[in-house]
């Protein structure tokens, strides 16, 4: 269910091409709320935001090495066994559950975001509370 506020940022991104930092300046939210209520709310967001990463490519691995990482982890699921030579269960299962995951989405955190319901207002004034934390206890160091 979204609401009118949802909607008033959804529409200054897509309708009037505001970027995240105006957004957050003009609604007085954080700009981490603002980027995850967009996740949540705008695939027009969530594909800039992939065709970002798309762009900036310089930290992924390259086709061969993912080949190369998905086999080890498809093999650990398949043959994982302790130093005395028993099967490891957990291993295996830890293997397997991570591929599965994987493979349905969900260690994407755009589809976290987009199934998962949150108030931006409640997130904002959290993130502003952690902000006002984190000062008093430089503060504290500091003396």
């Amino acid at each position: 269910m979204t609401t009118a506020i949802d909607e008033r940022i959804k529409s200054l991104y897509e309708n009037e091409k505001l970027s995240v930092a105006e957004i957050s300046s003009e609604e007085g939210f954080s700009p981490i709320a603002v980027k995850a209520k967009l996740m949540q709310v705008s695939s027009i967001y969530r594909k800039d935001c992939s065709n970002e990463s798309l762009q900036n490519d310089e930290l992924n691995f390259s086709d061969a090495e993912l080949k190369e990482v998905n086999q080890i982890i498809m093999d650990t699921a398949r043959a994982a066994e302790t130093a005395d030579g028993a099967i490891d269960w957990r291993t295996r299962l830890t293997a397997a559950l991570y591929i599965r995951d994987d493979k349905k989405g969900r260690k994407e955190i755009k589809s976290v975001l987009q199934n998962n319901q949150f108030n931006i207002l409640s997130l904002n004034e959290k993130l502003s509370e952690i902000g006002e934390r984190t000062k008093k206890m430089k503060e504290l160091v500091e003396v």
